[in-house]
């Protein structure tokens, strides 16, 4: 469902959903491949966390190298752990570095071509959306705040309303995160979640010793997005946990808060 790129060593995985339709392009980041020196080796995009913003722009330079995305386009937001949707202007174009984006939110639509989305994780969910269709995309950075919330849902009504989108021809991708196996939680998790989902997320939520719970972020994500109309075919969800590969990940849980982090991206091409 995913494919892995290398190019001068930077590694990077694409949802095959996405990308089988064209149009567009997009890409999962991984740990490897950039310029910044220990913690943050090497393909970091924080800068927020000890990293040097020239190192942070030189790895944003060699990602677009490998995409073949114009990341000096590039716009992100302000990520608050909510499940607010801003709608992006070409005006918007540029903003990408924490001070200079635009909103605080943790969702990005538009229609515009030739503007990268960005958003941000070291253990949370990251969702990319496309309508080939209607030509609009969305980056979405869903925490287990904005999974309970439904942030998927929400930008897929927002796509609708706003573009015209159709849930049957729409592709979505969740890209690399914290696992079930590994996101260990107290109640007030699998409370929240259930309260908008009610027993429907309840084969997604595990006990654990300790009061403890096991919670499968990624697929709640999913199920808010079938929940949206998506075709099951068109949904991809990536089978890595960013905790058990420290190796290929920035994980906040394993690794603390002084660390990088990746992101997931997407684009219209310009056709």
């Amino acid at each position: 469902m995913f494919t892995e790129h290398a190019h001068n060593g930077l590694i990077f995985d694409t949802a095959d959903c996405i990308s089988a339709v064209g149009g567009v392009r997009h890409a999962f980041t991984t740990r490897l491949g950039g310029v910044s020196p220990a913690p943050f080796d090497s393909l970091n995009f924080f800068e927020r966390t000890g990293d040097s913003v020239e190192n942070v722009r030189e790895n944003y330079r060699l990602l677009g190298a490998a995409t073949g995305l114009d990341l000096s386009r590039a716009v992100g937001c302000r990520q608050v752990h909510g499940d607010h949707i801003r709608f992006i202007r070409a005006s918007d174009a540029g903003r990408l570095l924490y001070d200079e984006r635009p909103a605080d939110a943790d969702g990005m639509l538009t229609d515009v071509p030739d503007l990268p989305l960005v958003v941000y994780s070291a253990d949370c969910c990251t969702i990319l959306l496309y309508d080939p269709t209607c030509r609009c995309v969305g980056a979405l950075h869903a925490g287990w705040r904005g999974t309970a919330a439904g942030i998927a849902l929400k930008a897929l009504v927002a796509m609708m309303s706003a573009y015209g989108a159709d849930p049957m021809t729409i592709r979505a991708a969740i890209g690399p995160s914290i696992g079930a196996c590994c996101f260990k939680t107290d109640r007030d998790v699998p409370d929240a979640i259930r309260a908008e989902l009610s027993e429907s997320a309840d084969r997604f939520i595990t006990k654990a010793e300790g009061g403890k719970y096991h919670v499968d972020l990624k697929q709640i994500n999913r199920l808010w997005l079938l929940r949206g109309g998506l075709d099951p075919r068109n949904v991809a969800v990536h089978p890595d946990c960013t905790m058990c590969r420290p190796e290929r990940y920035w994980s906040h849980r394993r690794l603390g808060a002084r660390r990088g982090g990746q992101l997931a991206v997407i684009a219209l091409e310009n056709i």
